[in-house]
């Protein structure tokens, strides 16, 4: 993982010591890595890129801060977003990483 719980929490204002919602952060963290990888379209690495990956990327603090922000989305409107909300976060997230997405392929 990308992200790691710790960080998930401080991002969302959860309490180190409250362990009462790690399984739905840990499962927000996997999706939210999932779909960023997908929307860049390319493999993220946390140290190197194998040069077996010539479109891979080591990811960088722009790339986390996206995630965290899609994390504390999904945690405040678990229920469901409007169609208001959702274009209240995703405009941030693409504003972070688009600069790294891979179009066309």
């Amino acid at each position: 993982m990308f992200i790691d719980k710790e960080q998930v929490k401080r991002q969302c204002r959860i309490a180190l010591d409250d362990n009462s919602e790690d399984v739905l952060l840990d499962s927000y963290i996997v999706a939210v890595e999932q779909k960023t990888i997908a929307h860049l379209n390319r493999n993220l690495y946390k140290a190197s890129v194998p040069e077996t990956d010539p479109n891979g990327l080591v990811i960088n603090a722009a790339i986390i801060q996206g995630m965290l922000l899609l994390v504390t989305g999904l945690y405040e409107h678990r229920g469901g977003i409007s169609d208001m909300e959702q274009w209240s976060i995703f405009p941030f997230f693409k504003f972070l990483v688009d600069d790294y997405r891979l179009s066309g392929l």
